[in-house]
């Protein structure tokens, strides 16, 4: 019973050492190339034992930040991690600038722009009107930001599915883990304009009814530019709205 106390206990405090370092590596505190401090440095800055430090610092390799050599642990350009830094990224940018989120929404909307190519000749009569149905009932709810947000997630996910593609999937997979990782509950939805935002659904309702795969791709990411313009002009309009609003 003790033992599995002091594992569990040995895991959390490697769950914090990694998150320190692993902020520092990204605000830039240690460079890429730059050695980290030894196993036992890290053990006395932390007050921790060794095998804490030597999990964290697997936990650094594992998300592409580090690389262990048996000469010591090094830091790796940020370009060659992986999607796992994404949202502590954001977090730490959050307050700063929405740049990061914007190109998450750029690459986001191009995914799924892309899925949509394929899905909508390979979807049922079926799937097409559900696709449909969704997109009507955001058209009748203009004015509710918070069921845009959800029908355009159920839209994203049916797409996705009906294309079937695993690669695509599990990309799109980890980015909406990013995204949910940091909403903030009770935080307000973006509030599009309305206007735009009708535009861009009218012209998706039709593309979806006459399986004009162009035409809805470019719907998506028209809708997913609008996010991101809306996101920069919010950020820009008042400080105190940053970090708030969920899209």
């Amino acid at each position: 019973m003790s033992e599995e106390v002091n594992h569990n206990a040995t895991i959390t405090r490697a769950e914090e050492i990694t998150a320190i370092l692993r902020d520092e590596i990204l605000t830039g505190q240690y460079r890429p190339g730059e050695r980290l401090p030894s196993e036992r440095e890290l053990a006395a800055r932390f007050e921790s034992n060794r095998g804490a430090v030597r999990e964290s610092l697997k936990k650094l390799e594992e998300i592409g930040i580090a690389s262990i050599k048996p000469g010591g642990v090094r830091v790796v350009p940020l370009e060659e991690a992986t999607l796992s830094v994404l949202a502590p990224m954001l977090d730490l940018q959050s307050g700063q600038d929405c740049s990061l989120f914007c190109h998450t929404l750029e690459v986001t909307g191009a995914l799924i722009g892309l899925s949509a190519r394929s899905a909508v000749t390979q979807a049922t009569r079926e799937q097409l009107s559900a696709m449909i149905g969704c997109v009507e009932r955001m058209l009748a709810s203009p004015s509710d930001p918070d069921l845009q947000s959800d029908a355009w997630r159920t839209l994203a996910r049916m797409l996705t599915e009906i294309n079937n593609n695993l690669v695509l999937r599990l990309i799109m997979n980890g980015l909406r883990l990013q995204f949910e990782s940091r909403q903030k509950p009770g935080g307000p939805p973006l509030q599009l304009d309305i206007s735009e935002q009708q535009t861009i659904l009218s012209a998706l309702k039709d593309s979806l009814a006459t399986r004009n795969a162009d035409q809805v791709a470019s719907c998506i990411n028209q809708h997913f530019d609008l996010l991101r313009t809306t996101l920069e002009d919010y950020y820009a309009a008042d400080p105190q709205n940053r970090s708030q609003a969920n899209v």
